[in-house]
């Protein structure tokens, strides 16, 4: 590992964005990908057990998504198959690590069961927004919490099982490790990361708010799609911030 400073947190965000205009096609594209395996399909009634497939997924996902940034940092380009090679040997490894997040997240669904339960019977029931919201924060705070170190374990762990050949369990205490080391930088990255992320939405919301008041026919449809593809861009910044966080902390990532 190596010192990161609070400058350095800075810079990530800008690195993560120049990386995304590096490849902006490729990189939407990417991110549909995501939503399409790990958002839509699990909640499609007739295969909803895709779910429980798209947690185990997950971790082997998340490195083609990496390794995407990773090799257009160091301006190459690599074939599906190419990454997928790479991959394999530390296929099992990467597939045990999504067991444990589906089952860490199936024990977090059923400690807040009985409060998302409940939060659904009110949002029904009840329309002022005041009610709705002052029984949401608490439940989402909670569940922030208790995803925090899921978080924490999964955020370096894939890339460490195949790159840096790290067992399991060494990976996911390294990734906890790191997390904690530089709390502070990874910290503030990520309050710049969200503050921009909701000044974006909330810039999009403002533009179709104005566009509705003289298109109010497709003011709901255009609204969509822009949030839609503010979403799209969001997750691919995101994955190009854990490349470069990934690639800056732990340094034998630069010479793989």
């Amino acid at each position: 590992m190596k010192k990161i400073t609070f400058r350095d947190s800075i810079r990530w965000n800008k690195e993560s964005f120049m990386l995304f205009k590096k490849t902006p096609n490729q990189s939407l594209m990417l991110s549909l990908a995501y939503l399409f395996i790990f958002m839509l399909l699990p909640s499609m009634p007739m295969i909803q057990i895709f779910s429980i497939a798209s947690i185990l997924i997950w971790p082997v996902f998340l490195v083609f998504a990496v390794n995407f940034y990773k090799t257009h940092d160091k301006n190459k380009e690599e074939k599906f198959i190419a990454v997928f090679e790479k991959i394999k040997p530390r296929l099992p490894t990467l597939l045990t690590l999504g067991f444990i997040c589906l089952i860490y997240a199936g024990m977090v669904t059923m400690v807040l069961n009985s409060e998302m339960q409940g939060f659904i019977q009110i949002s029904e029931k009840n329309n002022e927004l005041l009610t709705v919201m002052n029984n949401f924060v608490p439940m989402i705070g909670k569940l922030i919490l208790l995803l925090l170190p899921l978080l924490m374990a999964t955020w370096f762990s894939p890339m460490l099982i195949v790159y840096n050949n790290y067992s399991l369990f060494k990976s996911i205490k390294s990734s906890i490790a790191g997390c904690l080391m530089y709390i502070f930088p990874l910290g503030l990255s990520w309050f710049i990361f969200s503050t921009i992320a909701i000044l974006f939405m909330l810039s999009c919301g403002l533009l179709i708010g104005s566009l509705a008041l003289f298109f109010p026919a497709i003011g709901p449809s255009l609204m969509g799609a822009i949030i839609f593809f503010a979403l799209l861009v969001i997750t691919s910044v995101m994955f190009a911030f854990q490349y470069i966080s990934y690639r800056d902390i732990f340094k034998s990532a630069r010479s793989y």
